[in-house]
This record gives C-alpha cells, structure tokens and sequence, in this order.
C-alpha cells in the first residue's frame, strides 16, 4: 500500500493528533467525538489524510486544536495545556486514529463509523487500572510513568492495527464487520465475555455479528446493554443503512 506521508512522519504526526484531542478535552472542557467531528468538517483531517507536511508534522497538537475549531468558527482564549507525563486515554486515542488512518489509506470520517473513542477511552482506562495493579508498590515515580507510557503506546497500537486490518478487509470483501464485532474486539472481550457482562444470550450476539439478525431491530434493553458493557453509545452498535 502506498502511504500519503512517509512513516518517518508518522511518529510526529500520532503525537499531534494524539495532542490536539488531549488538549481540546483536558484544557479547553471539549467532547472529544465533537472535536473529531470537527477537524473532519472542516478540512484538516483531508490535509492530514493527504499528508500535508504544515498538519502531519509542522504544527503542535494544540496549534492544531485551536486551529480546528477556528476553521468551525469557534473562538476559544489561549490557556496553558493540562496534561499528565503518563498521558491520558484521549491523547491515545488520537495517537491511535493517526496510526490506523496511515495504515488503512483510508479518510477519518470513515473509520469514525466504526471507531468509538468512548469505546477506546473506557476500555484503555479499564485495561490500564489492571496493568497498574500489576506493578510493584515500591516502584519508582519515573521508573513507573515509563511504563503506563509504554502500556499506553502497545494498547494504541494494538487498537490502530486492529482497526485499519478491518477496515480494509472491509472495503477488500465489499462490506464492514459488524458495529458489534468490532466494539467488542477493541474492548478485548470474546463473545462469551460479552453476553456474561451484557446478559445478552451469546446466540443472539453471534447473530447481531453475523449480520443474520438485524441488530437496528434488536430490543431497547439489549441495545442498552450491550452498549453499557462496551463503553459505547447504543447508536454505535447500529448498522449504517446505505442508500
């Protein structure tokens, strides 16, 4: 596959993306889907797809932020940005969305339609207080940042590869997994863990996956459900219908 920039960049280019949404969410009280939906609709992301070297790499995660929602025409004062050394879920999930748009070749607003970054955010928070636990109580502070960064960068990567792999396996068979299969996977849940959590018969799961149910028709509380047990909104496990 030929890329739009080359990977060279694609280091500055995840920790910008991964900066603007850190900042528009910890700094400037943004919901982060929004600010996606934002630098989609106004044109950045098309520059970033296109690997215009001013977006991918000559600009800040914040000058990108402020500029994003300049474009929108918003107006926000300059504030000085919040963050931890560990960084958060947002700024992984931006580093994420950078990485599988690079490996897929394919434009944001796409894979926004399977991607959920409350799906991400929820399940990096739920795997990161696991892996915390996991770490000796006498650590150093330094010695410890080190490795949430490390968890941090493997967790989104493993997102990112996850994502862009489905993504063209998609568009290569003509058609998307399934909103449920792919918000399960990203939450590292099999589809016995799900029904367990959910109380969803795992029939009916393999079914809404399969695509031999209709999960747009599935009953309110399964949908609720469902949703509550991935850290998603029910209206991300719903079929986008074409035409």
């Amino acid at each position: 596959m030929t890329h739009a920039y080359d990977e060279i960049l694609l280091e500055r280019a995840s920790d910008s993306l991964g900066r603007m949404l850190d900042f528009a969410v910890h700094s400037l009280r943004q919901d982060a889907p929004a600010m996606m939906e934002l630098f989609i609709s106004c044109g950045l992301a098309s520059l970033f797809e296109q690997g215009e070297i001013r977006v991918t790499a000559g600009m800040s995660g914040i000058e990108l932020a402020y500029e994003t929602l300049e474009r929108s025409g918003l107006t926000f004062e300059r504030t000085t940005p919040r963050h931890t050394a560990s960084l958060s879920p947002e700024y992984w999930c931006g580093f994420a969305l950078a990485r599988a748009q690079w490996e897929s070749g394919l434009p944001f607003g796409r894979i926004m339609r399977s991607f959920s970054i409350s799906g991400f955010t929820s399940g990096y928070a739920k795997k990161r207080i696991e892996y915390l636990d996991s770490l000796p109580l006498d650590m150093a502070a330094q010695e410890r940042t080190g490795k949430i960064r490390a968890f941090g960068r493997a967790y989104a990567l493993e997102a990112a590869s996850e994502t862009a792999h489905a993504m063209i396996a998609g568009v290569i068979a003509g058609s998307e997994d399934a909103p449920l299969k792919i918000m399960r996977k990203r939450n590292g849940l099999s589809q016995s863990q799900l029904a367990k959590a959910s109380g969803v018969p795992l029939r009916t799961i393999q079914q809404y996956e399969q695509r031999q149910k209709d999960i747009n028709k599935a009953r309110a509380e399964y949908l609720i459900t469902l949703s509550a047990a991935l850290g998603c909104s029910p209206a991300s496990l719903l079929e986008k219908k074409q035409g």
